[in-house]
């Protein structure tokens, strides 16, 4: 799952466990039924069904949450072909009722897995949803306009609440992306960087990585401003802010958190982290721009074996302090230089 959802778990948990507890209903319904499974066959398979539905219960209300993308697939698989099978047991009539719980399965695309799985939940849902209708139309239970107007209501039912919530979901998620992004260089802002920070500070902590975090300050930007304007001294930012997303972009991010300030946020092996510190204020720095432009910067870069892990995120505070204080130190030496720490 997203970070954003982590203080959320608990909940998480309760309204899955609640799907598959919906689904658990169902079964238990069908077996008592007299138009439900006859046969020993039919009946054992909803009995496993259910013994299956009532492990999943106990897993999500008392195992892992579960975090990777393969494992809510297979969550839907289980809910959408477990149900399917169980209601197709039933007369075509009571079966259909039963489909307008896909709405459950489909809600979860919505939320965690993406407009793709939604329509390939949708897609198999309406196809059960028609054969029901076919179904009840050639065993003579509805008529033709009757079956077409069941299938068109239970299509909707369970197809208009996924998808409207997918539309909704949609415009939330990118009014959220779009309040972490720097209007100016489309880099993150200082909410985005922290929401990055935490990411990637769990990446390298549990893959064993270095960790580094850089400030960037443009030289004597004021300057820049008197002299050649504030578009100009825009366009410097962005062309800054261009050429470290350039550089750190299969590492890290990068983030505008002031006026002509940058942070740069990096994982990876410890070699790796140190060189692409060490070349920040010779990358950004180019003979041939119009604009003269130098930078200072300040790193501290944590390797996997460093006693600051021990503190948690509380090492970030302390890394950004220790990067800040070089950064000032070498603007004080004259700028255009980068000075590195290791903590």
């Amino acid at each position: 799952m997203h970070k954003s959802t982590r203080p959320l778990h608990r909940l998480i948990r309760v309204v899955f466990a609640s799907c598959v507890a919906m689904y658990a209903a169902v079964s238990i319904l069908m077996l008592a039924s007299p138009n439900g499974p006859t046969g020993s066959g039919p009946v054992a398979y909803v009995i496993f069904i259910l013994i299956l539905q009532f492990a999943v219960i106990g897993w999500l209300l008392l195992g892992p949450l579960p975090d990777r993308k393969w494992q809510v697939v297979a969550f839907l698989v289980f809910g959408d072909v477990g149900l399917a099978s169980v209601i197709l047991l039933d007369v075509p009539t009571s079966a259909l009722i039963g489909t307008f719980l896909f709405a459950l399965t489909g809600s979860m695309c919505t939320f965690f897995l993406g407009p793709k799985l939604l329509v390939a939940h949708l897609v198999f849902a309406n196809l059960v949803i028609v054969y029901i209708g076919v179904a009840a139309y050639v065993q003579g239970l509805w008529g033709p306009w009757d079956a077409i107007a069941a299938v068109l209501v239970a299509g909707g039912a369970t197809s208009g609440v996924p998808v409207f919530a997918q539309i909704a979901w949609s415009l939330v998620a990118e009014d959220a992306r779009q309040s972490e992004i720097d209007p100016l260089t489309r880099t993150k802002n200082r909410r985005g960087l922290q929401n990055a920070i935490e990411d990637l500070w769990t990446v390298a902590h549990g893959e064993q990585l270095a960790f580094g975090l850089v400030l960037v300050d443009i030289d004597s930007f004021k300057t820049i401003n008197d002299r050649y304007g504030h578009d100009q001294g825009d366009a410097v930012i962005v062309l800054v802010a261009e050429r470290l997303c350039g550089h750190f972009a299969t590492v890290g991010v990068v983030a505008r958190t002031g006026g002509e300030e940058f942070v740069a946020v990096l994982v990876g092996g410890t070699d790796q982290v140190r060189e692409l510190v060490r070349e920040v204020s010779g990358i950004l720095t180019d003979g041939a721009d119009r604009i003269p432009m130098t930078v200072s910067a300040g790193a501290v870069v944590l390797p996997p074996d460093s006693e600051a892990w021990k503190s948690g995120l509380h090492a970030v505070n302390n890394a950004t302090r220790a990067a800040d204080s070089l950064m000032y130190r070498a603007k004080w030496a004259g700028g255009n230089r980068t000075l590195l720490e290791t903590m």
